[in-house]
């Protein structure tokens, strides 16, 4: 018998390798949202979902491939103006304004493309909404009238061969990328029960097709963590479908062993302790010994800032507004 009643993954060995000389961009359901923050926090160069949260495969894939505004078909309502390609918040309130939004999102994403090294893909669901008057797959659905989709499981071929097409378009444009895929732990229970498990079982099977044989391609057990790991409600948010912070910070310990050297992991740590020590609120701000406590923080920040070539700037402009 298991002592401690759960069976416990250990991290495998990756060849794709992160450090702080990475640029990596994120895209597709919360788990990217989750990751992603985390990679900010330790000062990691990373984009996340710069159109808004995907949740199905052909959508991610088709954002990656946007290269002009004038691509997105737009959509008003009430006088706002959407796309059923994109996020609600690239919304606007005018026609102008909502392709400005887009193109800006566009430039975003692909100049970091020409730089960047790493790609994370998340995918949330294989269940996905048709546009009936079009027969094209929408990202959102921005709560129009439901008998304007009819809503359908994708297939594995269906998502491999979205993403092969995807491939070659990167590798035309953005060469010498690495990708990390991953299926998110988030449950889909407004699908049902067994929808939800036949989803994220068309998203495994597809995955598996997809890094097969690549050698710049990984999967990133974030499912398989939560689900046969942790295995418990207490790891859920209150709505018993999202994974809580306990959880996140459980796969962002993962996610560290299995993408980063010692040497990346002991620079986070420090990062760490100096974001604790940012976070600290005194009672008495103007004492003598916090004012100390305060410019010797700064100090050490514009020490490691130098050291290890990230940039604190914002946090050294805020300690500056708390010294007197």
């Amino acid at each position: 018998m298991k002592r401690d009643f759960r069976t416990i993954f250990e991290p495998n060995a990756a060849s794709i390798k992160l450090s702080h000389e990475s640029k990596i961009y994120l895209s597709g359901s919360c788990f990217t949202e989750n990751i992603g923050k985390k990679m900010s926090e330790l000062k990691f160069t990373a984009l996340i979902n710069p159109f808004g949260i995907s949740y199905n495969p052909i959508s991610i894939h088709q954002s990656l491939r946007l290269i002009d505004a004038s691509e997105i078909n737009s959509e008003v309502d009430e006088g706002i103006h959407f796309s059923y390609d994109l996020h609600s918040e690239l919304n606007s309130n005018s026609e102008e304004n909502f392709r400005i939004n887009v193109q800006q999102a566009i430039d975003t994403q692909n100049n970091f493309l020409k730089t960047n090294s790493t790609i994370i893909l998340s995918y949330g669901t294989a269940w996905v909404y048709e546009e009936n008057a079009t027969g094209k797959i929408v990202t959102n659905c921005h709560k129009q009238p439901s008998n304007l989709f009819t809503k359908r499981l994708l297939t594995v071929a269906e998502i491999v061969a979205s993403w092969e097409f995807t491939k070659e378009y990167l590798a035309e444009n953005f060469p010498d990328k690495n990708y990390i895929f991953t299926v998110s732990p988030v449950r889909h229970l407004k699908d049902g029960f067994r929808e939800n498990q036949l989803s994220k079982s068309t998203l495994h099977l597809a995955v598996e097709e997809i890094c097969k044989n690549e050698s710049n391609c990984h999967y990133f057990p974030a499912y398989e963590l939560v689900q046969d790991d942790l295995r418990d409600y207490r790891f859920y948010k209150e709505d018993l479908l999202h994974p809580n912070e306990t959880a996140v910070q459980y796969i962002w310990e993962y996610f560290s062993e299995t993408y980063f050297s010692k040497g990346t992991q002991l620079i986070n740590q420090q990062i760490e302790k100096l974001n604790t020590s940012l976070q600290h609120r005194a009672f008495q701000p103007d004492s003598a010994k916090h004012q100390k406590f305060l410019l010797n923080l700064k100090s050490k920040i514009k020490a490691f800032q130098l050291a290890n070539n990230l940039d604190f700037q914002t946090e050294i402009d805020f300690l500056k507004t708390q010294i007197i």
